[in-house]
């Protein structure tokens, strides 16, 4: 990915650098030059050691590690060339060189997508350098991205929430519904229960209803029996009052019993001379 700083040519700036310290150090160096030319060149490592070699002999100075942070980040290493930057911020002599580190600190904040101190280190460069194109460019530009993140991060952040509101929706939608399912179970229970209530009164009653039926059919065969028996002894005593009235009463006789009585009577007959005459009348019923 090519960094903001690379669009803008921060070659350029190593091309002045040469001038900034002279100007600051009133005087040229052999390994500043060295130092400039090997960085042209793209040798980094070269360029770094020419700069090391003029901070040994100069010391530690600002508009140096600049330049040292321009080597470091084309040798890539980003966070050696952040120091280095701040470091360069903090030169007493050249406007331009502090503000061209404000730059390029925002630059690697604009790469990390830090858009605030993008925002603040472009406008801490335009501060020192009002014409400084990359910084005006640059700022715009995070501003604009600034504005967009927090635009897809409020659709996001809405997004989430109507997620939110659809999932606590869907999810208040099935608790109504299981409890609807629940109160209607519990509906159909009842009524479960009601109809088995009603059942088992219904079994109960029909059982009391055939169990006072069964003994209203007891009590009735008891009473016919008794009402037979009652009967059978009346009946017995009639017969029996009968048969006594039978045995009280003249029996009839028979001719041949009758005979056999009359000649009983002959033989007992205090009438020695015969019996009387005049016809014999027959036997007759008198009761």
């Amino acid at each position: 990915m090519i960094s903001i700083g690379a669009i803008f040519g921060r070659g350029a700036v190593g091309l002045v650098a040469a001038g900034w310290l002279a100007q600051a150090l009133a005087s040229t160096n052999s390994d500043v030059d060295a130092g400039i030319a090997a960085y042209e060149a793209g040798d980094h490592e070269a360029a770094l050691a020419a700069y090391e070699a003029a901070v040994a002999l100069l010391g530690e100075r600002p508009e140096l590690h600049y330049n040292r942070g321009l080597a470091l980040l084309g040798k890539g290493d980003v966070e050696a060339a952040r120091r280095a930057f701040e470091h360069g911020t903090e030169s007493e002599f050249l406007k331009n060189v502090r503000a061209s580190a404000e730059y390029e600190l925002g630059n690697l904040d604009f790469d990390a997508k830090s858009w605030d101190a993008a925002i603040e280190r472009y406008t801490s460069c335009l501060k020192l350098d009002p014409e400084h194109a990359g910084a005006k460019w640059n700022l715009e530009l995070a501003l604009l991205r600034k504005a967009q993140e927090e635009e897809e991060k409020k659709k996001e952040e809405d997004e989430q929430k109507k997620q939110e509101e659809d999932e606590k929706k869907d999810e208040q939608e099935k608790q109504d519904e299981d409890e609807k399912q629940d109160e209607q179970e519990k509906q159909d229970e009842d009524e479960k229960k009601d109809e088995q209530e009603k059942q088992d009164e219904q079994e109960k009653q029909d059982e009391q209803e055939k169990k006072d039926e069964q003994e209203k059919k007891d009590e009735q065969e008891k009473q016919d029996e008794q009402e037979k028996k009652g009967e059978q002894e009346k009946q017995g005593e009639q017969e029996q009052q009968q048969q006594q009235e039978q045995q009280q009463a003249p029996q009839p006789l028979e001719r041949a019993d009758l005979d056999k009585a009359l000649e009983q009577l002959d033989a007992e007959d205090e009438f020695v001379l015969g019996r009387p005459l005049g016809r014999q009348a027959p036997v007759e019923k008198d009761w």
